[in-house]
């Protein structure tokens, strides 16, 4: 339905299946966590900023399902559903993970199931062409505006934000595959990619001369936008916020490169001792 008025929805998402997908995650959590002070694994593996990471976590995704972002998103603003896209594609999963311990994340790899599967899932050449894959992908104008128009594409374009998401951000945070995890400069290289990746899909956007989404139509759209307007202020957000992730990361993975340099010098060639 092409939106014909300038309106602002302000209605909640309180779907079950969200909702029970929240607390499922949080009742999941909270046992392991339980588990892991049973056999000793708090304050070791196990930390206070685990949980509040998770917390952040959970907390986006509600942000970005339940809350009046999820009706603009769908109903009003391009813009809107890209902060969205970004919250589920990129900082919620980078939040799980950080509130994830990694020797939960490694001991997937040992079991029978998974042991032969997820090192070529997680293999940072395949988390990175799947990630801009499905970036790029939901934004072509007949799935993005599909994805619009029936309320299970849509809930299929999420899924895959999100998994996508989690994969991607998986080599970087917690050096998966465990054989193959990746060097700080193969980690600078790898967010780089993506951050150029989606900074030309944010500038296609940013300075595009007329709106690619027809499902907007040509009226006002919530707060006044054009819909020239609201495809603009989408290409910036991805561009700066999303792209400035991506960059943020990429310094701290270049400041502990150089530690560690620094360390390999100082063991390597160490400084003289002192002599009175």
């Amino acid at each position: 339905m092409l939106l014909q008025s300038a309106t602002q929805s302000t209605n909640w998402n309180f779907a079950p299946s969200i909702i029970v997908m929240l607390l499922s995650q949080a009742v999941l959590f909270g046992f392991l966590i339980y588990i892991a002070r049973r056999d000793g694994h708090w304050r070791q593996e196990v930390k206070g900023w685990h949980i509040i990471w998770f917390s952040l976590g959970l907390i986006t995704l509600f942000i970005a399902l339940v809350s009046p972002l999820d009706a603009l998103s769908n109903d009003a603003l391009f813009s809107a559903h890209m902060t969205q896209h970004i919250l589920l594609a990129l900082i919620a999963p980078a939040c799980l993970l950080i509130g994830t311990p990694r020797y939960w994340i490694h001991y997937l790899y040992d079991l029978p199931v998974l042991k032969k599967i997820l090192p070529s899932l997680t293999h940072p050449i395949a988390t990175l062409v799947l990630f801009n894959f499905v970036l790029w992908l939901w934004h072509l104008p007949s799935l993005y505006e599909g994805a619009l128009r029936d309320t299970n594409i849509h809930i299929f374009e999420h899924l895959m934000f999100l998994a996508a998401g989690v994969l991607f951000w998986s080599p970087v945070l917690h050096d998966v595959p465990p054989q193959r995890a990746l060097g700080y400069l193969a980690k600078i290289g790898y967010l780089f990619f993506t951050m150029v990746s989606s900074s030309i899909l944010g500038a296609i956007f940013t300075f595009a001369q007329s709106a690619i989404y027809t499902f907007y139509g040509t009226a006002p759209l919530a707060f006044g936008l054009t819909p020239l307007d609201d495809q603009q202020l989408a290409g910036a957000i991805m561009w700066v916020p999303g792209g400035g992730l991506l960059l943020a990361t990429i310094l701290i993975f270049f400041a502990l490169w150089l530690q560690s340099e620094d360390r390999k010098g100082q063991a390597k060639y160490p400084p003289p001792p002192y002599v009175q």
